[in-house]
């Protein structure tokens, strides 16, 4: 998978109103949020078991780019979601220079 940027992404715990299990596999799908805007997206597990309560660096693939990347920026915040938000975090960089982003 080609990342298009490594998010910095907190998982919510079972208390605070996150998901029960931790996320185990090669990848991890669900939308994330931008600015109150979902867009699919996929993230490289590499082999990790993902706990609650964790923090992670993490390659993300988006199913539909050219759609996401403007608005994206560094330090932009995140939400993950799977019916309920589980998990937050921020964009740390961006694995293909030449994109077009928001300033």
């Amino acid at each position: 998978m080609n990342a298009d940027a490594i998010i910095e992404i907190r998982f919510k715990t079972t208390a605070e109103g996150g998901r029960q299990d931790a996320i185990v596999g090669t990848f991890y799908g669900c939308p994330l949020f931008i600015d109150g805007e979902a867009f699919d997206c996929r993230l490289s597990l590499n082999g990790k078991t993902l706990l609650l309560g964790e923090t992670y660096k993490l390659p993300v693939k988006f199913l539909n780019r050219d759609l996401v990347l403007p608005k994206l920026s560094q330090g932009k915040t995140v939400i993950l979601w799977e019916g309920k938000e589980v998990a937050t975090g921020r964009v740390l960089s961006f694995e293909n220079e030449n994109k077009k982003l928001v300033s």
